[in-house]
């Protein structure tokens, strides 16, 4: 079983997009990530409903198609290392 975790952007309650994945750091970093992402949004964004969750796929049950790897380039994603 391989668990892959995702960080999904929303606004107000309706999901964005995956802004990113991976299986190679912990699931308590990836947590850590998304707390900084969210307490790095500006006041403006924070308003107008934007916010970052945590999530976990199981690949091992997922019917997904896509890789593992981050589906945006780290040049447009700082939180990418």
């Amino acid at each position: 079983m391989i668990k892959v975790y995702e960080i999904h952007r929303y606004l107000n309650d309706q999901f964005q997009y995956v802004v990113a994945r991976t299986h190679k750091y912990t699931e308590e970093k990836v947590r850590q990530d998304v707390k900084r992402m969210n307490e790095m949004l500006s006041e403006h964004h924070r308003k107008s409903g934007v916010r970052y969750v945590f999530a976990i796929e199981d690949m091992s049950t997922s019917s997904k198609k896509t890789s593992t790897k981050y589906l945006h380039q780290q040049a447009k994603n700082p939180w990418i290392r």
